[in-house]
């Protein structure tokens, strides 16, 4: 019987059929194979398996009262499935069907990003692929209940209707939407930025409204300190600046309403004129500076380094105006002789996130990585002080 550690966790393949006249032999092999990895998570892989009768159950049974990590079933069958749902093995094990493979060769891509891109399937669905190996079948998986929570609350959202592999990677796939992406209807329509600045700001006002019990979602600024502690133990920040990072980050005000943490075009599709979210997977609950903090970064410094022109189809002269539109609407007419001082603070924040860009970005030459990180930091921490308290208009 093949094993392997994968990911952390204790890969075991299943294969054939299981019953009562190899059942003995193959609980041996598995508890063989547990012996020699005392403690790990347990992934049973059953992508070969044709067929477990009862008495392959009871070894399965028998492996999960042997006590050690989460137990898994991956890669099941429609018919396997069928006989671990009728016993109540479904209750018993995390049990993941085998999923659908897909290929979008040929497809349109109507939307990209840094976490996955967006293809166009046919004239009724879409299928959102995640890059790289950080988007695990698992993560993937728990993103799309995090849609169900968050839509089922009153976020203006979509939930994925089925997970699909797609080559080495895996995805969502949803309904198609009679707009497109935002992103895609503004680099055809200029002239309406104006317009849907103001929309982004009512759905950002709406977001910002809705509260979500402690505990439902994390805290949006669990990144920040996560980054923050991880430029710590590589070296990038000394261990003075690193708290006093810490500092600001925690001082940002707590608050139980919707933050999504990567709200830009690309990720808003568009149905019948109204504004739609298609990725909550970084959703959080907390302060609205952290979601401005997050636009910033799109809107403005992305902008301007042409990022967004490669990967939305938007350049700083769309960003531009669809930003101040929809920060002078959010903040309305009473703050407006403000946007000054929360761009230049929203600036200063931001720069947490460039310095994590750049000292954790593969393929940048340490000849220029370094200087590169030291000159941000340099303005980072002469502002810093400056950028807090947040604005208690806000």
């Amino acid at each position: 019987m093949r094993s392997e550690e994968k990911n952390g966790k204790l890969m075991i393949y299943l294969e054939g059929r299981i019953d009562t006249g190899n059942a003995p032999e193959k609980e041996k092999e598995i508890f063989d194979i547990l012996a020699a990895h005392e403690g790990m998570d347990i992934v049973f892989d059953a992508g070969e398996l044709q067929y477990i009768s009862s008495a392959g159950l009871r070894v399965l049974m028998k492996v999960r009262k042997s006590g050690g990590g989460s137990h898994e079933i991956i890669n099941v069958s429609r018919e396997v499935f069928e006989i671990l749902e009728t016993t109540g093995f479904t209750e018993l094990f995390y049990v993941q069907k085998a999923l659908r493979e897909i290929s979008v060769e040929g497809c349109e891509m109507i939307g990209a990003g840094a976490n996955g891109d967006i293809y166009r399937l046919d004239d009724e669905t879409i299928v959102k692929v995640y890059k790289g190996e950080r988007n695990s079948p698992e993560k993937i998986a728990h993103n799309r209940e995090l849609s169900k929570k968050v839509f089922t609350l009153g976020i203006p959202s979509v939930i994925p209707f089925d997970m699909v592999k797609v080559g080495e990677n895996y995805g969502l796939v949803y309904e198609m939407f009679s707009g497109g992406s935002l992103a895609r209807h503004l680099s055809t329509h200029p002239e309406e930025i104006e317009e849907y600045g103001k929309k982004l700001a009512e759905l950002l006002q709406k977001l910002h409204r809705t509260e979500f019990n402690e505990g439902d979602l994390p805290d949006a600024r669990d990144p920040y300190l996560n980054d923050t502690e991880h430029l710590r133990k590589t070296g990038w920040y000394t261990d003075e600046e690193a708290d006093r990072l810490l500092e600001l980050i925690r001082g940002i005000p707590k608050r139980n309403t919707f933050i999504h943490q990567d709200f830009h075009p690309g990720n808003i599709m568009l149905m019948d004129g109204e504004l739609m979210l298609i990725d909550v997977d970084d959703s959080g609950i907390g302060h609205p500076m952290l979601d401005l903090m997050g636009m910033y970064q799109v809107y403005v410094a992305a902008a301007k380094t042409g990022w967004t022109k490669r990967m939305l189809g938007l350049g700083e002269e769309e960003f531009t105006p669809l930003w101040e539109t929809a920060l002078s609407e959010y903040l309305g007419k009473e703050h407006q002789e403000e946007i000054p001082e929360i761009n230049r603070v929203l600036y200063g924040y931001t720069r947490m996130k460039h310095i994590r860009g750049v000292a954790t970005t593969p393929g940048i030459p340490d000849e220029l990585r370094i200087p590169a990180v030291e000159k941000e930091k340099k303005v980072l921490f002469e502002m810093l002080d400056t950028l807090y308290p947040v604005p208690k208009w806000l």
